[in-house]
């Protein structure tokens, strides 16, 4: 029999839900090429999030890159808290270097705008066949209005945020991906 691993988004509830709902403007933390980007701002009428991709190492060493989603404030709050671990790793291989005490980003100053007015959204899910198990990783959001579509999403192989608007592009990530209602996905968790 088969093992199930699932790998949820790292957000909040209410927060996939006010962005599931009120959606206004995003914008990329930058990065080259535009599409692969290291953070995206996703901006409400209320709230101002944070987006980027996670890294999880499951039980059967399947390497699941997620999708976490936070404000800017709980970013640098997490960096803050990792700091001390990750220098402690550095001196013990040799390296005494101080790290630097992490910034909180600065939202955007001139964030594209979504249309709030009427939208869909849907949680991806990437689904991975193993040997011994089949992973579930929550790895994407992607808000769709009219003939447009805005895919927020870990990539595949890096450690690194796609942020695109290219049907051609969101068509492949797709791929090995089911698309789950805000709904049925906190459903399911």
């Amino acid at each position: 029999m088969q093992r199930a691993e699932y790998v949820t988004l790292k957000c909040a509830p209410d927060t996939l839900e006010k962005l599931a709902a009120g959606l206004t403007h995003f914008a990329a933390a930058g990065g080259a090429p535009d599409w692969l980007v290291s953070g995206a701002w996703l901006l409400t009428g209320s709230a101002q999030y944070f987006a980027t991709a996670s890294v999880e190492v499951l039980p059967d060493g399947f390497v699941a890159r997620g999708l976490d989603i936070c404000s800017a404030a709980e970013l640098a709050e997490r960096l803050a808290a990792d700091i001390p671990d990750v220098s402690s790793r550095l001196i013990a291989r040799g390296n005494g270097m101080d790290l630097p005490a992490p910034q909180t980003p600065e939202p955007p100053q001139h964030p594209s705008p979504w249309p709030f007015e009427a939208y869909a959204t849907h949680v991806l899910v990437r689904i991975s066949q193993r040997a011994s198990s089949v992973n579930r990783v929550a790895c994407a959001l992607l808000f769709r209005a009219g003939d447009r579509s805005l895919l927020v999403g870990s990539d595949v192989q890096t450690l690194a945020l796609v942020l695109s608007e290219d049907s051609e592009l969101i068509g492949r990530y797709r791929e090995d991906c089911e698309a789950l209602t805000p709904a049925d996905y906190l459903a399911g968790i």
